[in-house]
């Protein structure tokens, strides 16, 4: 092991041995714990750092440089007939990397050979592997955590179990960092688990309430159906490749020009899996059908949908919040749901043309139906839950169109944004003591750098120019042409994310003018003044509903902003970082740096799949359609909720309420969330509470009523027999005793010891002789 992987394992093991630090002596460190587990992560970003500069500025370099250029010159040479788009020509051989690995369990003759044979042995090995991608998510994961920990310090000061949560942090951190490093699928699959048990304990933090017990259990139920398929997924590649090594499953999948390797003799649709060669000597094909390969890929992806919140398991995620709210930063922005994508893009090589096609209009459907359900939410914590849906959904169809680069870069930026946006509304909350929006406004005065580090946020995930989301979703739109010029029938899949992104810049337009614009509004505004800012009277209701766990204690229940302050410096300065970030990290496509997307395009591991073009010719049109998305969706913003004093930027006013009432089959769709929690209820969750009820009733009465029966007929038998013992056996035993003990009792009287009685008795005896004689020879 060199030490710049050394630097990463150790990154990765501070963080467990912080966590049984502060397991083993929690009530010594007690509130020390807090400093134990932010201190531990800021040691990991540090080491991060250091690998990341070494890897890039270093190590690298020359790499980054050599390939840029080779792959230049390529896509200068090759360009495609149809409207002269340039074909992707990105070589297989993979980036520069760091790895190490060490045999865990070997097993004699498992997996699959050369031509059917059985190799001699399958190893599980525990594997470290850094290349570019898990170089930059081992940096990202660790800054945005890092802020998170020092976050939390202020917001969860006040909390009874505040040495426990820093000890789940540190959990779940060494869970997200040990599956970003891991080399091979089953060091991935371990840590996969723990992320999702991570999430389980932190969303269930405040087990006191059910609904916060409900939350954790779903989340957990429903990655658990994703996972199904995953392990059918990775025991298919498994038994038919007979290797767990990721990197070995995406190079020898995988020609130089991004095609799958095939050959005359095997025919269509079969691919070719070459393993690397060992000793010198090339390794003989092992042979795979398309269609298998296919469905390992969408297995695999079925597992990603759980994690990331994919349709149509994407239902778990908003009820998340029921955790402490820098939970929902650290599960929205940085490790669980980041996961599942980071998977994807992880596994891009194995992925069929049709398995890609399945992922790109997933995400297409998840992120429109999270979209419009964000619209009529009025928890602004809930319409962050569904943004985050609807973003990862604009991820999932960037790598199913291709846009390998795209998804993983914006990835990347949405980390950044969604974190701040999470925690500028933990630190909303910390204040006011309620997510609902209708009864807030005018926290801009009260809340400047809240307010301002949440614009930001919100300027960011809407696409505005010179801010991070901009790039990255410029960078989607452009992929989504690009594929849909190589299949025009195709073409919801620009349509979805266009309409997506306009989407999303209305709804959090709304939620910053709501919660941060024009005069507070509190539970008691009248009707007419709530309408001017809401869609419908009843959601004021609804909403109010929502108090979480712990606050609330002596604030003004009807006007909770009247006792609105700005949080701490233990709080606020995290949101700045985090703004500064949501700015300045997407700048990055212009300096070169390795984490933007040019070089990312250029210097991702592997080539992108044969037929998916690339998609640089259609950058000017979908810079365009960005900059019209953007306005467009806060133009409609600030039409529906700019605060009266704002007359000279709103010419026009339309009414939330009107727009809700003509469109009330539609509303009240999106209100219902698509009836999804109802569809599954009706349709997934009493089909199998009943079958669980009949089986325990099965149990009970048939299962139970046999074993009962016969434990009764056996202690009826038992005490037939016990009595047939006592009364048969033992009766007759102690008959024949006690007549025993009568006649001796009885010829006990005979022995008097006087020699007359003696005498007496022979005499008798002697009489009763004769006479007996006399009596039968008489007769």
């Amino acid at each position: 092991m060199n030490w710049q992987v050394g630097l990463y394992v150790a990154a990765v093991l501070i963080p467990l041995a912080a966590f049984a630090i502060e397991v083993l002596f929690i009530r010594q460190l007690k509130r020390l714990n807090a400093y134990v587990a932010t201190g531990a992560i800021a040691l990991s970003f540090v080491l991060s750092l250091a690998g990341f500069i070494e890897y890039y500025l270093v190590e690298a370099s020359g790499v980054f440089a050599e390939h840029h250029a080779a792959t230049a010159e390529a896509a200068g040479e090759e360009h495609a007939d149809a409207g002269g788009h340039e074909a992707a020509g990105e070589a297989v051989h993979g980036p520069h990397a760091w790895a190490a690995s060490y045999d865990w369990v070997v097993l004699d003759g498992v997996g699959k050979g050369a031509e059917g044979s059985r190799p001699a042995a399958l190893s599980f090995p525990l594997g470290v592997r850094i290349d570019n991608l898990s170089a930059i998510m081992f940096l990202m994961v660790t800054f945005i955590a890092t802020l998170i920990h020092v976050y939390s310090m202020g917001y969860m000061h006040d909390d009874a179990r505040y040495p426990r949560f820093f000890a789940y942090l540190s959990l779940f951190c060494f869970s997200m960092l040990g599956l970003v490093a891991s080399a091979n699928v089953f060091m991935i699959f371990i840590f996969w688990e723990l992320v999702g048990v991570c999430s389980y304990l932190l969303i269930g933090f405040w087990y006191e309430e059910k609904a916060n017990c409900d939350a954790a259990n779903k989340a957990f139920i429903v990655n658990r159906v994703g996972d199904v398929g995953m392990l059918i997924g990775l025991g298919i590649l498994w038994t038919q490749l007979g290797t767990f090594n990721i990197n070995d499953l995406n190079t020898g999948l995988r020609a130089p020009d991004g095609s799958f390797h095939q050959s005359a003799s095997s025919g269509e649709g079969v691919v070719e899996y070459r393993p690397a060669a060992a000793d010198g000597e090339p390794a003989a094909p092992v042979r795979i059908p398309t269609w298998l390969l296919t469905v390992a890929g969408l297995g695999i992806f079925a597992g990603c949908c759980g994690k990331s919140a994919q349709f149509p398991l994407h239902v778990w995620l908003p009820d998340a919040m029921a955790g402490p709210t820098p939970v929902s930063a650290l599960i929205h922005a940085a490790t669980m749901v980041a996961a599942g994508v980071y998977l994807v893009g992880r596994f891009f090589p194995l992925f069929t043309p049709d398995a890609l096609l399945v992922i790109a209009y997933t995400g297409g459907i998840t992120l429109f139906i999270a979209a419009t359900i964000a619209v009529v939410q009025t928890d602004y914590k809930k319409v962050l839950a569904y943004s985050t849906v609807s973003q990862l959904g604009f991820m999932m169809l960037a790598l199913g169109v291709g846009g390998r680069a795209a998804g993983l870069f914006h990835l990347i930026t949405h980390a950044f944004f969604k974190a701040l946006l999470f925690l500028g509304a933990g630190s909303v909350y910390h204040s006011v003591h309620t997510y609902d929006m209708p009864a807030l406004g005018g926290l801009s005065r009260k809340m400047p750098i809240t307010a301002g580090t949440m614009l930001v946020g919100t300027l960011a995930i809407c696409g505005v120019p010179f801010f991070s989301g901009f790039y990255s979703k410029d960078a989607i739109l452009a992929a989504a042409l690009a594929r849909v010029a190589l299949s025009p029938g195709h073409f919801l899949l620009f349509v979805l994310p266009a309409l997506g992104a306009t989407i999303t810049a209305f709804y959090m337009f709304r939620m910053w003018l709501l919660t941060f614009a024009g005069e507070p509004r509190g539970f008691a505004a009248p009707a007419e003044a709530r309408a001017v800012h809401d869609t419908l009277d009843e959601e004021h209701e609804l909403a109010r509903e929502d108090e979480a766990h712990g606050h609330g204690a002596g604030h003004d229940d009807l006007n909770p902003v009247a006792h609105a302050h700005e949080s701490g410096p233990i709080m606020t300065r995290p949101l700045i970082a985090l703004a500064a970030c949501s700015i300045f990290v997407g700048w990055t496509v212009w300096l070169g740096l390795p984490i933007g997307t040019p070089v990312l395009e250029q210097m991702l591991a592997y080539g992108e799949p044969a037929g998916v073009i690339n998609g640089h010719w259609a950058h000017g049109l979908a810079l365009l359609s960005s900059l019209a998305i953007a306005a467009t969706g806060i133009g409609l913003g600030f039409l529906y909720y700019a605060p009266p004093g704002l007359p000279y930027f709103v010419p026009l006013r339309l009414s939330p309420a009107a727009a809700a009432r003509r469109f009330h089959g539609l509303y009240t769709l999106f209100r219902n969330k698509w009836y999804f929690d109802e569809i599954y209820r009706v349709a997934l969750v009493q089909p199998c509470l009943g079958l669980a009820r009949f089986c325990g009733r099965l149990d009970r009465f048939l299962i139970d009523g046999v074993v009962n029966g016969l434990a009764a007929l056996t202690a009826q038998l038992s005490r037939f027999d016990g009595f047939f013992d006592r009364v048969g056996v033992d009766g007759l035993v102690n008959l024949v005793g006690q007549v025993t003990y009568l006649l001796g009792d009885r010829g006990r009287m005979l022995q008097t010891g006087k020699l007359r009685n003696y005498l007496m008795f022979l005499a008798a005896a002697l009489v009763g002789l004769f006479a007996t004689v006399f009596a039968w020879v008489s007769t």
